[in-house]
This record gives structure tokens, C-alpha cells and sequence, in this order.
């Protein structure tokens, strides 16, 4: 088959909706079918067409103004409308809004993914319609997370969590602390500060950036956008901000926690398969105090990390092909 895909970023950019489209995209590169990604040029320096990893890539720039960038949008699509026409299968994630006006123009099959979104809560209205309309426009629809058809009011056809590459776990550093994702209120970032605050005898290291980034500053080191992985495999700890991170941090035999500061939050931990294996409160205390249980109770640890790796090994990027692979067919 020949498979494209639409996502706002991709490789290099670092981040889970880029790291999922790559890892599907190159197994279904590996089982025989061609696939071409269209996305954002994020970068001056990105090639507007390049082959990567036997996979094309096209990349428009998008100007950063709500209307004029999803008008210029539509026009770029109109004038590669050939690389829609040639295509089987047509999947976007989260982006329909780039492509509805050809969903009206052509009588072609189209299937989304919905990652999800941390942001505005309550949801705003207009998100829950954008979304809504894409899952009934589309002819198929994957949610990661159960907390998307729940908050957003549609159903789909599918729910997973994401997968991983199991990540090979060295001797962990105990006082080794890792923090994943945006350096933004909208993670629940400031649930986690006042409890970094109070791990003085600790080495705790951000892989992400934002706008708390000097806060964030005062309690450890600021990587930026980075892979966190190389960390994962040593840090006893790891405090998370999405799924991919949880499944990466579980493969590594990490004790993860992650904090919530709305119901979106907590059902987007608390209702999902690997609730058991993470610790996850609304407030800093709670987590703290939960935090300091497990430093003193290695055994604790052993039992909640073994689980949580069993778990995760088997959450594969092959299981998630074949999710779509079956949803197309």
C-alpha cells in the first residue's frame, strides 16, 4: 500500500507524536508498503523534500497565524493534491483541520489519530467540535487514551496507549531524578516543584523546555529538547507528563510518578492499563509523602517497577502496526 501520513512535527523533532509516526512508519517501510510524511518545517535549515530512512518527507512552512497558516495550509495541499490522489490509505494525526476541504473535494477514505492535549481546562468548546468533526468525517479513528473519547464526547474505534522500545537498564543511580515533558503549568508542573524543591541531596535533570524553564532551573539541570532514554536506563526516578514517557521510564525499570491538576489529567492516568504500576496524586503533599514510602522501602520499588517493566515489554511497535494495519483493511 502506499501510506500518508500528516502530522504537525516529526523526526527530527523530538517528541512522542513524532517518535510514533517514525517507529509505524518504518515498520510498515519494513512489511513492504511505501510511506511519505507531509508535515510542518519547523526548522529553516529542513529540507522542504528529503528521504529518511527510506521514508519521504515533505515539509511546508506554516505561517504561525491561526487562520492565514491553515488557509496557506490548504493551498499547499491543493497544489501536491497528487500526493493525496496517489495514496492509499490516508491517516493524519491530530491534524484534520489540514486536510478538510479535501475530505469534501475527493471520495477518498481517511482515518485519524487522536494523541490528545494538554491545555485550556475545561476543554474549550471549539477543540471539542474540531475533534468531534474530524471522528465523524473520518472513516476510521484511533485514540491514545480513553480520556479522549470521554472528555471530547465522540467514540473510536480503537483505543491504545502507545508502545515502546524496551529500554536495556543499567546499574540505577538512587539519586538520580528525571523529569519528562513541556516546561509548562499546563503539565502540572508546579505539583512537581515544590517537592524537587526539597530533594536537595538529589541530581534531577529536565529533558524538555518552556516557559518555566528558569524555575525549573533553581532545582536541577535543563536539558532542552533532548531523548531521554540514555537517562531512563540510570535514573531510579522518573517523573512523568505522557505516555510515551510512562512506557519508556516502565521498560527501564523506573519507579514513575506523575501528577494531575484536573479530572482530564487524572482519567488520562488513572483510567488506563498501567495505573497500578506509576504513582499519580493531585497534590504535592500526597506525592511527596509517597515519594519518601519508596525511598525507604526498596522492596516496594522491586514489586511495582517488575510489574511495570512486564507490562511495558510488551507493548510493541509491532502490536501497534498492526493496529493500523488492521484498521485500513
Amino acid at each position: 500500500m502506499k501510506i500518508l501520513f500528516l502530522t504537525r512535527l516529526y523526526k527530527p523533532h523530538v517528541g512522542g507524536i513524532e517518535k510514533h509516526v517514525y517507529e509505524v512508519s518504518r515498520l510498515l517501510k519494513k512489511k513492504g508498503h511505501k510511506v511519505t510524511i507531509v508535515t510542518t518545517k519547523y526548522d529553516d535549515k529542513s529540507k522542504e523534500i528529503e528521504v529518511v530512512d527510506g521514508i519521504k518527507v515533505y515539509r511546508f512552512n506554516q505561517p504561525n497565524i491561526k487562520l492565514i497558516g491553515l488557509i496557506y495550509t490548504w493551498y499547499w495541499f491543493l497544489k501536491n493534491i497528487s500526493l493525496i490522489k496517489q495514496s492509499d490509505v490516508i491517516h493524519i494525526h491530530d491534524v484534520f483541520a489540514w486536510y478538510f476541504q479535501l475530505k469534501l473535494l475527493l471520495n477518498k477514505k481517511v482515518y485519524i489519530t487522536y494523541h490528545g492535549r494538554w491545555g485550556q481546562y475545561p476543554i474549550p468548546k471549539r477543540d471539542i467540535y474540531q475533534k468531534r468533526l474530524g471522528a465523524k468525517l473520518a472513516d476510521g479513528v484511533l485514540c491514545i487514551g480513553n480520556y479522549i473519547p470521554k472528555h471530547y464526547g465522540f467514540d473510536c474505534d480503537k483505543v491504545s496507549y502507545g508502545a515502546v522500545k524496551p529500554i536495556k537498564s543499567v546499574k540505577k543511580d538512587e539519586k538520580l531524578v528525571v523529569y519528562v515533558g513541556r516546561l509548562d503549568e499546563d503539565t502540572a508542573l508546579s505539583t512537581y516543584l515544590p517537592i524537587f524543591k526539597k530533594l536537595k541531596n538529589y541530581k534531577i535533570v529536565f529533558c524538555g523546555d518552556g516557559e518555566l524553564r528558569k524555575e525549573c532551573i533553581k532545582y536541577g539541570k535543563v536539558l532542552g529538547w533532548t531523548d531521554p532514554t540514555v537517562y531512563f536506563a540510570k535514573a531510579r526516578y522518573v517523573f512523568a507528563s505522557g505516555y510515551l514517557t510512562i512506557l519508556e521510564a516502565l521498560s527501564a525499570k523506573c519507579l514513575v510518578f506523575a501528577a494531575y491538576n484536573d479530572q482530564l489529567k487524572k482519567d488520562y492516568y488513572l483510567d488506563s492499563p498501567f495505573k497500578d504500576f506509576i504513582i499519580a496524586e493531585g497534590n504535592h503533599k500526597k506525592l511527596y509523602k509517597k515519594f519518601k514510602y519508596y525511598e525507604k522501602n526498596k522492596k516496594a520499588i522491586g514489586k511495582k517497577v517488575n510489574s511495570g517493566y512486564k507490562y511495558a515489554k510488551e507493548q510493541t511497535w509491532e502490536k501497534m502496526t498492526r493496529e493500523y494495519l488492521n484498521m485500513w483493511e
